[in-house]
């Protein structure tokens, strides 16, 4: 029937506009301008604006894809990595298989709609990695996702800073966050986080702690 191929290439055409816009946003940042991915898709205004009515629908559609993909990597790290190692590995693999830079820490991902996706389906198995290295004594218990979520945030500003002229240094500055999050006698218990604080990643409520 005439209107299966039509569906396919309107399919083709979604998955032509999303990796031009991609492609562009990572060479040039998102204040690209849909006409300039119109061309690169080799598609027409009329075609890119039926699948995407503005550049935000665009963007979000892009960040979709983006909680599709750190949701399907936090399941396989955890189902191959050993509970001491596996938020590490998670983290490692985040921030250095994205061609963004940091999409994961990025303000956009964790806003509107695309936000309700991340508490809902990337949350979970992070924070569950980080009570598994809990329970094998590689993390403090009175750690809370949202200080996880906080931390790796602020390597967004070390990737700004660093990556043009060091490329690869958020690394050292990730062991050393990860290092503050060690267990160690001579450290004391950090202080109660705010209940605003821990909502930040959709959760109720602190671990208790061991003391």
């Amino acid at each position: 029937m005439p209107s299966r191929p039509l569906r396919r290439d309107a399919e083709l055409n979604r998955v032509r506009i999303l990796a031009a816009a991609y492609e562009l946003f990572v060479e040039r940042g998102d204040d690209v301008g849909v006409e300039e991915i119109a061309r690169r898709a080799g598609v027409g205004m009329g075609t890119l604006y039926r699948r995407f009515p503005n550049k935000d629908a665009l963007i979000e559609a892009i960040l979709q894809t983006t909680v599709d993909d750190l949701r399907e990597l936090a399941v396989e790290v955890a189902a191959a990595e050993p509970p001491a190692t596996a938020l590490h590995c998670y983290l490692l693999r985040v921030l250095g298989a994205d061609p963004c830079h940091g999409a994961y820490l990025a303000r956009r991902l964790w806003s509107g709609r695309t936000a309700e996706r991340m508490v809902a389906e990337v949350v979970p198995p992070v924070a569950a990695m980080l009570a598994a290295a809990q329970r094998a004594g590689m993390v403090r218990t009175d750690v809370v996702p949202a200080d996880l979520l906080v931390l790796m945030r602020s390597l967004r500003l070390v990737m700004d800073l660093t990556e043009r002229v060091a490329p690869g240094s958020w690394r050292r500055s990730l062991d050393i966050i990860l290092a503050g999050f060690r267990p160690d006698s001579r450290n004391a218990e950090l202080p109660e986080p705010l209940p605003a604080f821990v909502v930040l990643t959709g959760s109720e409520e602190p671990p208790p702690s061991d003391g």
